[in-house]
C-alpha cells in the first residue's frame, strides 16, 4: 500500500505522466519510501548547475537522433555477434545468453560510480571471453572505501567515472569476498588482494557519442554512464522513463547493458537493488536526462575492451585444449573463463597439457590460477 506521505508527489507525476501518453509508471518504490535527503544520499555524481544544463539546450534531440541513425550501422570488432548495429540489443539475452551480473544495492552512501563501474566491468569479462557463467562479483568497496577514498571522495561528496575508471586501469580492483561492500566503509581489504584482483584495459571515452556507446555495447560489453536525476525518478516502476519536472535531485552513473530503437531508449541496470524499477533495471529514452553526455567539462560516459586477471578461479571443467607443434604454445578453454594460454616454458606447458588432459577424460574439475590471459597454475581435483 502506498504511504499517504507518497501519494500526492506520485498523483503529481501521474497526472504529468497521463499529458504524455504514459510512457511509464509511477508507484511507490523502495526508493520513493525514503525521506528525499535518503533518496539524494543514493545519488553519486555531482550535481550539474543551472548554467550547465541551460547550456545544452538542444542535446536531447540531438542525442536522441544520433541514437536511431546508428541502426545498421558497420561493426567492425571481432567479437561483436553481428557485422552491423541491430535495432535492439540485451547483454541480459545474447542468443539465450546473459552476461550481466545480479543488481546490487549501494545502501546509503553515495558510490553509484563505484557500481556502474564495475557492473560494466563484470560484464566486459564475460562478453568478450563468451563465458556467461563465469559471475565476477568484483569489489566496489574497494573501489569507492579505498581508492576513491584516497582521491578526497567520501559517500557524501560522490565522484566521477573517469578517476574511477582510471584507478580500475592503473590499480586494479579485488573480488567481493576479499572486501564485502558495506555503504558505511566499514571493512578492511585482504592483505592478499594483489592476488585477486581485476584490471580495466584499453579504457574508452564514449560520452556524447551514442553511436559508439551501442557499439561497444554491442562489441565489449556493458558501459558506464552519468545522467541528471529529476526527482520523479524515485518513483520509476516500468516503462521508458522521460522526465516529467524539472526539479533536479542530483547526479547518478549505472551501467547500460543495451538499447531498443522501437521504444527510443536506452537499457539501464542501476545499483538500488531489486525493489525499484523493473526489478533493478530500467530503460531511459534516448537523449533524456542528459544521459549521454553530463551537463558539465568531464567526460562521463566510459566502457573497457576488456578485464585482466589475477586470482584463483573457481573449480570448472576443461573443455577444450589445443597446441602446436611449439611445445611452449598450449591453450586450454575453460568453461567459465574461455580460452588461457599455459604459462612456462616447453616443460611446464608439457605438464599442464598432461594434467588438463587427464581431467577432461577423467570428468575431474580443474581450479586454475590465472595471470592476466596465462594460466599459470592448475589444481586438478580428485
Amino acid at each position: 500500500m502506498t504511504s499517504d506521505r507518497n501519494l500526492p508527489e506520485i498523483a503529481a507525476v501521474r497526472e504529468s505522466l497521463a499529458e504524455l501518453g504514459h510512457p511509464w509508471q509511477a508507484a511507490e518504490t523502495r526508493m520513493s519510501r525514503l525521506p528525499e535527503e535518503w533518496r539524494n544520499a543514493r545519488l553519486g555524481v555531482p550535481t550539474p548547475t543551472d548554467a550547465e544544463i541551460a547550456a545544452r539546450t538542444g542535446q536531447p534531440d540531438a542525442m536522441a537522433a544520433a541514437a536511431q541513425s546508428a541502426l545498421g550501422q558497420q561493426v567492425s570488432a571481432a567479437g561483436a555477434p553481428g557485422i552491423s548495429l541491430p535495432a535492439s540489443f540485451d547483454l541480459r539475452n545474447v542468443g539465450g545468453r546473459n552476461f550481466v551480473t545480479p543488481i546490487r544495492d549501494q545502501g546509503g552512501c553515495g558510490s553509484c560510480v563505484s557500481f556502474g563501474t564495475l557492473a560494466s566491468m563484470e560484464s566486459t569479462a564475460a562478453y568478450t571471453r563468451g563465458t556467461p557463467g563465469m559471475n565476477l562479483n568484483l569489489s566496489e568497496a574497494h573501489l569507492y572505501h579505498v581508492h576513491a577514498k584516497a582521491r578526497g571522495y567520501t559517500c557524501a561528496s560522490g565522484s566521477w567515472p573517469d578517476d574511477l575508471y582510471g584507478d580500475c586501469v592503473t590499480k586494479g580492483v579485488t573480488f567481493e569476498d576479499y572486501f564485502p561492500y558495506n555503504d558505511n566503509g566499514s571493512g578492511t581489504v585482504n592483505a592478499d588482494w594483489p592476488n585477486r584482483l581485476a584490471k580495466a584495459v584499453g579504457l574508452v571515452n564514449l560520452t556524447g557519442n551514442p553511436a559508439a556507446m551501442k557499439q561497444h555495447i554491442y562489441s565489449y560489453g556493458a558501459i558506464e554512464s552519468c545522467f541528471v536525476v529529476y526527482s520523479d525518478f524515485m518513483h520509476y516502476k516500468t516503462g521508458v522513463y522521460k522526465h516529467t519536472t524539472n526539479s533536479v535531485a542530483g547526479g547518478h552513473c549505472v551501467s547500460l547493458i543495451g538499447w531498443d530503437d522501437a521504444a527510443g531508449c536506452w537499457i539501464g541496470k542501476n545499483s538500488w537493488g531489486t525493489g525499484w524499477g523493473e526489478n533493478g533495471f530500467f530503460r531511459i529514452a534516448y537523449g533524456d536526462s542528459f544521459i549521454e553526455d553530463y551537463p558539465g567539462d568531464r567526460a562521463t560516459v566510459f566502457g573497457c575492451t576488456g578485464v585482466n586477471l589475477r586470482a584463483w578461479l573457481p573449480a570448472q571443467r576443461t573443455l577444450r585444449l589445443f597446441a602446436t607443434a611449439n611445445d611452449a604454445n598450449g591453450w586450454a578453454y575453460l568453461e567459465h573463463y574461455g580460452w588461457t594460454h599455459l604459462a612456462g616454458g616447453p616443460n611446464t606447458t608439457t605438464n599442464k597439457l598432461a594434467e588438463l588432459t587427464h581431467a577432461r577424460g577423467s570428468g575431474h574439475a580443474v581450479t586454475p590460477f590465472i595471470n592476466g590471459n596465462e594460466l599459470s597454475t592448475v589444481q586438478v581435483h580428485d
